[in-house]
């Protein structure tokens, strides 16, 4: 009785892990290696490094010639070739966004095992191995563009993305906000009470964003609007810091005559007149601050939010 009740407990953990890890966290770097006669190498030594984390993975082409480094964090890298009596070739500034594949092909020549050469490599503007329509928005995009405080305030600038006071949330391709899905770290915060996130996620801690729009995933089968996703920064082998404060306030609202209405005289019913609401004051401070850095170099990192507060 116990054996099976354990068993289940089990089973029931491991769908629970993988309904989790089916969600969007990570992205895929693929290539195809080849020599000056345009032959494939097998046996090249793909080692894939974190810019920021310094992290790495370690691929091998197979007999076509091909690598795939799997599961890894959004953010740039830098992928070098390497091959016995190969010259030895580099992509610094590879940019991986969140739920993506990014391609980068390479071509040795035979050389010098002490020789170096750069190539340079891109995230193609259309993937053409997925059918999901969706936008990827990183740290260095999100930080410059006006929004709200809250990472689903970005799906309402693209295109087939529908707000309403009536409706409540936001409504994508005509789906109602109650058949959106927000995850954050590849864990579902989505109410089903009003269709948005149950817990907040300020921009200062995110890595990047995704919204998707149509063409979703057999994992997102629940989602039949849009699926906003965010990744939270990991940290680096650097402590920064950032402090910040979000003011909001009546004074510095326009009054463009929005406050004055038609009021019908309730008794007589055929006179009106104009009513002049008094201003609703207010006054809102958000401020607080993050701090990120190594705690193991190379290996272990952190970034959290030290502070934060309303008032």
């Amino acid at each position: 009785m116990y054996a099976r009740i354990g068993a289940l407990l089990v089973a029931f953990a491991l769908a629970i892990t993988g309904l989790a890890s089916a969600q969007e966290r990570f992205g895929n770097i693929t290539g195809k290696i080849t020599d000056q006669t345009g032959a494939v190498l097998p046996g090249v030594t793909v080692t894939v490094t974190n810019n920021e984390t310094q992290r790495s993975a370690v691929a091998v082409s197979d007999s076509t010639g091909s690598f795939y480094a799997a599961a890894l964090e959004p953010g740039r890298y830098t992928v070098k070739f390497e091959l016995s009596g190969f010259v030895s070739q580099e992509a610094p500034n590879v940019i991986l966004l969140l739920g993506t594949t990014a391609t980068v092909d390479s071509n040795l020549r035979v050389g010098g095992v002490t020789e170096t050469v750069q190539v340079l490599a891109g995230t193609p503007l259309i993937d053409v191995t997925s059918t999901t329509q969706h936008r990827n928005i990183p740290a260095e995009e999100f930080d410059v563009i006006p929004k709200g405080r809250s990472f689903q305030a970005l799906a309402a600038s693209l295109p087939s993305v529908n707000q309403g006071e009536l409706e409540g949330g936001f409504q994508v391709n005509g789906a109602s906000a109650g058949e959106n899905n927000f995850t954050v770290d590849g864990v579902s915060v989505v109410s089903q009470i009003h269709g948005q996130q149950r817990q907040d996620a300020v921009f200062e801690y995110l890595q990047e964003v995704q919204v998707k729009t149509s063409g979703l995933e057999a994992e997102y089968g629940g989602a039949l609007g849009g699926v906003i996703s965010a990744v939270t920064k990991s940290g680096g082998n650097t402590f920064r810091g950032s402090l910040y404060e979000h003011y909001s306030a009546s004074w510095l609202r326009s009054d463009n005559g929005l406050s004055q209405r038609l009021q019908i005289d309730p008794i007589t019913q055929n006179s009106a007149q104009i009513v002049q609401d008094n201003d609703q004051e207010f006054n809102r401070n958000e401020f607080g601050g993050t701090i990120g850095g190594p705690i193991v170099r190379d290996q272990i990192h952190m970034c959290v939010i030290i502070i934060r507060s309303k008032i």
